[in-house]
């Protein structure tokens, strides 16, 4: 087989260089492999290499993370994905998983098993029938490893089910997983049971089979995680006599040697805690064991040690616990007092003492430490299933839990004392008062709901305002500091505001704190006191924050500066999203401050820019500029010269050096500024843009996929600063050369649509009619060749923005028209009637379905369609489809649409920013945050409205057709009675 120049030797000595401490040789080697990628033969000669013994072992894993992520990037087959892989490439690497998941070493298996599971969601069942026979054909009854190797492959494959939806689709491959896997699953099942007993006293044996025996019980939640599938009911009681055996499993050969670390037995015995919590929540009414397993784990939890392996098994017990408190017809097993106090005081308290292990993390890794708290662990943790369980008996006992932790909480007050070396007493005290207190809560909002008998602001007075009164008080432990700031950042939607008036100095005061845990609670809490609302409207208005503002961005800047490296550096994400936080609240009163925070701020880029190492990290940092430069260059038309003489000489290094990873950003900070000259009531490019575009232009940038949409943005701003100018001096050649490398791509051909739009938005009507006849072969050639629902959308939304041209001399529908017949006679009544009537109503978007109902209104208002002309015979369809939009209440708008604002190419809209409301409480993860691109929310997108003095669509239709009225008044008649009804109404509003 031809591997179109992709060779193992090749492949690994790219891979081999991809890890190279030399810079440029890494991205060589990296845009080496990424032209590799694109063409047909790729994929086998790298799996190839994956399985290739005599390679080095870091190549290898090199590869297989490579696979991994090519299998991510490119083997879907979509509507907006290019399908570069061969057919028959795709049966071999599918004839190869299997075999490869069972020979390679757990380092390999984890990688390609991510690759497993993304082919299987793709091609299982329908391409991929033979997975499960090869399965099972393949399981041994003597060979461990080989079974461990299959298990594995088989929970990749199951373990998504857990998060689906139910569907029809899901539950045909669940049943025909269960048709040909679970007789074999309970033979390997039985057969692993019998070898443990067997192999009791051999360490080396236990440790494979107990590994399988963890898989055999991960398999098991999946198979029985959307519903109970017979054979498991049938089998119940052999399943679950020998989870309950495993759930008291002790065996000193089968412990592990490091205590930090879980082992096979807890992996085991926290699934088997999963299982029964699916099975207590799900099928308690066919799960007698029920009360056996609750006996059983109450004890395993009052016996467990400390030890941080330990923390998954405590964490699924209590999870379990959890669910059985909260159900109501278990609830007799938990009513007594005596049993309340008993779990609150067994169970729940000692797993509410700080660990060990996060002591040790708060001093060595404080922000690690943060991250775990704030964001949660993968495994969880002890203190989290606890404050989970006390939830959970709040559920059914209110009165009765909140009064046996209150005594535990005042014992844990006293016996703090106002002793700081008591600190671990008081700690757990303010970890239970939360836990008692908060009843729901969300990362927006904090607590949304309280425990009544818990008065949380008297609580803050009494024992939580002491320690934020004094930043570096000697007599205040560091984490009681840190769990002061938590919870007001916690309670912060339950504090009366005159409190939080008083909170956000002490808590702006603590980001001076030398300790980073503490400042980082610290920035917490100011970031989210900053975005809190109440009543419609923020809690802290701009006027109220400005007190506090310099020392905040102060202290920030100066923990960033203390930053040994950039990696170290760029680790502290919380700080700068909070210095775009206290930007995007000040707004215009940052002004004063805006030179010293724009020079930190490009101290910072051009240090972390040296070796970019946390994404969250670099884009609130773009954030913060952006919102910087936004609201000082609105204020201020004099600070736009200094923002560009400050950062191009940063943004040319990042460009020079090929800094992938900031490029995009750069591009939509210059698009902003660039966007700012307009505003400014410039009618020109600047030198230094005009300097700038032909690099823009060249293809290798637009190679790279993340670049794309952050180009097209800049190109946009160019044409709306300097459309005409560019036209006059014949520059839109390159940029529609840009069209037609975008548009012949699924990927990206929206975004090709964007920029001629904008083309055709922001320069003279005279030059569109010059370039419209060969854009439109090129549409037409990709409609051919390959059309979807998306490009079809796009076309008919941009071919409505061309009939919206010079309305009152019908301009546009000429210029239209004529470029369409001028490639072929008739070709646009053709078009029209085979290809887009029919997908007129698909088009999403406010300002897009405006466009095309006002767009085609104007074309059939043209003599073209009355009677005896040409396209007569298309008035009646036509205007069908203007009226289901109309008549479509449930309006259709993208989600990429919603909301964004309207630029009609005047100085006032030509910022193009998101509305000022927006930002009040923008959250970043939920504007399309993603690590190889993501849109600057600060900024915005240039919404262009070809029809700005029409209000809406049906406005739009009214005053299009109100003067043919009586020329259409029989094709009207025509229509059905609600259509008709709608086209007369909206003809009798139109002005």
């Amino acid at each position: 087989m031809s591997t179109g120049g992709a060779t193992q030797e090749g492949l690994a000595q790219s891979l081999q260089q991809t890890l190279s401490a030399n810079a440029q040789e890494r991205k060589q080697a990296e845009k080496y492999l990424e032209t590799m990628e694109q063409k047909a033969h790729f994929v086998v000669p790298l799996l190839q290499l994956v399985n290739n013994e005599g390679t080095d072992s870091n190549i290898r894993f090199a590869a297989a993370l490579y696979f991994k992520n090519f299998v991510k990037r490119r083997w879907a087959q979509g509507e907006e994905q290019e399908d570069t892989i061969a057919e028959e490439d795709r049966k071999v690497v599918k004839a190869e998983l299997v075999a490869l998941m069972i020979s390679t070493p757990k380092r390999l298996q984890l990688q390609l098993g991510e690759a497993v599971s993304i082919i299987a969601a793709n091609d299982f069942p329908h391409k991929w029938p033979e997975l499960i026979s090869t399965l099972v054909s393949r399981l041994s009854a003597t060979d461990y490893h080989v079974n461990n190797g299959i298990l594995q492959t088989a929970h990749t494959v199951f373990k998504g089910w857990r998060s689906e939806f139910r569907t029809d689709a899901l539950y045909s491959k669940i049943n025909y997983v269960l048709s040909e896997f679970t007789e074999a699953y309970m033979q390997v099942f039985v057969t692993t049971d019998r070898l443990i007993d067997e192999h009791s006293n051999d360490r080396a044996a236990l440790q494979v089979l107990l590994h399988s025996l963890a898989l055999l019980c991960q398999i098991y939640y999946d198979l029985n995680c959307q519903d109970l599938p017979p054979f498991f009911e049938d089998h119940m009681g052999e399943f679950m006599g020998t989870f309950h055996k495993y759930l008291a499993y002790a065996n000193p050969q089968a412990e592990g040697d490091d205590d930090d670390v879980a082992g096979d037995v807890e992996e085991v015995k926290a699934s088997i805690c999963e299982i029964i919590e699916l099975y207590a929540q799900r099928y308690e009414e066919v799960f007698p064991q029920l009360p056996q397993f609750v006996e059983t784990v109450w004890s395993m939890l009052t016996t467990v040690g400390r030890a941080h392996k330990y923390d998954g098994v405590v964490s699924r017990g209590m999870a379990f616990l959890c669910t059985v408190v909260r159900n109501p017809r278990q609830k007799q097993l938990f009513a007594s007092r005596e049993a309340l106090r008993l779990m609150c005081e067994r169970i729940v308290l000692p797993n509410t003492e700080l660990a060990v292990t996060d002591e040790e993390l708060f001093e060595d890794d404080p922000v690690q430490y943060v991250r775990h708290d704030v964001e949660g662990s993968d495994a969880g943790s002890r203190r989290e299933a606890a404050a989970g369980l006390v939830r959970g008996l709040l559920d059914q006992f209110a009165a009765e839990t909140t009064q046996v932790m209150s005594e535990y909480i005042q014992k844990a007050l006293a016996q703090y004392g106002g002793d700081a070396q008591h600190w671990r007493a008081k700690d757990a005290a303010l970890f239970m008062t939360t836990a008692v207190a908060v009843v729901a809560s969300t990362h927006a909002l904090g607590a949304t709901r309280v425990n009544a008998l818990v008065d949380v602001a008297d609580f803050f007075t009494a024992h939580v305002e002491q320690h934020l009164r004094v930043v570096d008080s000697g007599s205040d432990a560091p984490i009681l500091k840190a769990d002061a700031l938590r919870y007001v950042t916690t309670f912060r939607s339950q504090l009366p505001h005159d409190m939080l008036v008083r909170a956000l100095p002490l808590v702006a005061a603590h980001l001076a704190h030398t300790n980073a845990a503490v400042a980082t609670y610290a920035a917490i809490g100011v970031e989210r006191l900053l975005v809190l609302k109440r009543d419609g409207a923020l809690a802290f208005a701009p006027s109220d924050i400005q007190p506090h503002v310099e020392s905040m961005l102060t202290h920030i800047f100066a923990t960033l500066q203390r930053a040994p490296s950039p990696q170290r550096l760029a680790e502290n994400d919380y700080l700068i999203k909070t210095v775009m936080r206290i930007v995007l609240a000040s707004r215009a009163h940052i002004l004063p401050l805006a030179p010293a925070a724009l020079q930190q701020l490009a101290q910072i880029l051009a240090e972390v820019s040296r070796n970019p190492s946390n994404p969250r990290f670099s884009h609130f940092l773009f954030e913060a500029i952006a919102a910087l430069a936004r609201f000082s260059c609105a204020a201020d038309a004099g600070a736009l010269a200094q923002f560009e003489a400050t950062l191009f000489p940063i943004f040319q290094n990042i460009l020079h050096g090929d800094v992938a990873e900031f490029m995009p950003y750069v591009f939509q900070i210059l698009a902003l500024l660039l966007s700012v000259h307009q505003t400014a009531g410039g009618t020109r490019l600047p030198d230094a843009y005009v300097a700038l575009l032909p690099p823009l232009l060249q293809p290798a940038l637009w190679d790279a996929q993340p670049n794309v949409p952050a180009l097209v943005r800049l190109l946009q701003s160019y044409m709306q600063v300097g459309g005409a100018q560019l036209a006059s001096e014949n520059q839109l050649q390159p940029f529609l050369g840009v069209f037609q490398r975008l548009v012949a791509s699924r990927a990206n051909d929206h975004y090709a649509f964007a920029l001629l739009l904008a083309i055709s938005h922001f320069v003279p009507p005279a030059s569109v009619a010059g370039f419209l006849k060969p854009v439109l072969t090129l549409c037409l050639s990709r409609l051919q060749a390959s059309r979807t629902p998306k490009l079809t959308r796009n076309f008919i939304h941009y071919m409505a923005s061309v009939l919206c041209i010079g309305p009152a001399s019908s301009e546009g529908v000429d210029m239209l028209v004529s470029a369409m017949d001028a490639i072929q006679p008739s070709l646009f009544a053709t078009l029209l009637h085979n290809v887009l009537l029919e997908a007129i109503p698909t088009v999403v978007g406010r300002v897009e379905r405006k466009t095309t109902v006002v767009g085609f209104s104007l074309l059939l208002a043209n003599p073209l369609f009355r009677p005896g002309n040409p396209y007569a015979h298309l008035a009646l369809p036509l205007l069908q489809q203007l009226a289901a939009m109309l008549m479509d209440s449930g309006v259709k708008v993208s989600k990429a649409n919603v909301d964004r604002p309207n630029v009609d190419g005047s100085a006032a809209a030509a910022s193009a920013v998101a509305a000022d409301e927006d930002l009040d409480s923008l959250e970043i993860e939920d504007t399309g945050y993603q690590a190889s691109f993501a849109r600057l929310a600060t900024l915005g997108e240039i919404k262009i409205d070809p029809c700005p003095h029409v209000s809406s669509a049906a406005a739009g239709l009214g005053q299009a057709l109100k003067p043919v009225q009586a020329e259409l008044a029989p094709v009207i008649r025509e229509l059905p009675q609600e259509a008709c009804a709608c086209i007369t109404e909206a003809i009798a509003h139109g002005q």
